[in-house]
């Protein structure tokens, strides 16, 4: 009742725009909640990775193989225990590496497919077919040196 008699004395005008005004405001503030509540997130990209080709270092790794066989990888393709394939918790997939076993300078040169090892202390988990090649089988563990060749 007040308003209505504000309203009868000329502050009308002054009281409708601000009631407006308000109802404007909230509503705006609604509907930007809506939009991007229903907003859908872009697919995650694999990143290139940081490592410069020839670049260096050593890995914990261990192997994988037959558990796994057959089975999608987080790259999504299979996995193939006789490939020459490794995962990793962060490399990009599709990152070549060449790997040594400097106990008996064996080498071969994996791609990332896979995410893992998810085994406190180890950072590389390399297929059956790499395992055998380096001849660490046996072992279960190696140390390796690890030569980043790009994507």
């Amino acid at each position: 009742m007040r308003i209505l008699s504000k309203i009868s004395k000329g502050r009308g005008t002054f009281a409708i725009l601000f009631i407006f005004l308000l109802c404007f405001l909230l509503a705006a503030c609604e509907s930007t909640s809506v939009y991007t509540s229903n907003r859908t997130r872009p697919e995650k990209r694999e990143r290139p990775s940081r490592e410069r080709p020839g670049k260096t270092e050593y890995m914990i790794a261990s192997w994988y193989g037959n558990a796994y066989h057959g089975k999608q990888t987080a790259s999504g393709d299979i996995y193939n225990m006789y490939d020459y394939t490794a995962a990793h918790k962060t490399l990009p997939f599709g990152t070549k590496l060449r790997l040594t076993n400097e106990l008996n300078n064996k080498e071969a040169v994996v791609v990332i497919n896979d995410r893992g090892p998810f085994v406190a202390g180890r950072d590389i988990d390399v297929s059956y077919k790499t395992a055998q090649t380096l001849d660490f089988m046996n072992l279960g563990v190696c140390r390796l040196k690890v030569e980043y060749l790009g994507n």
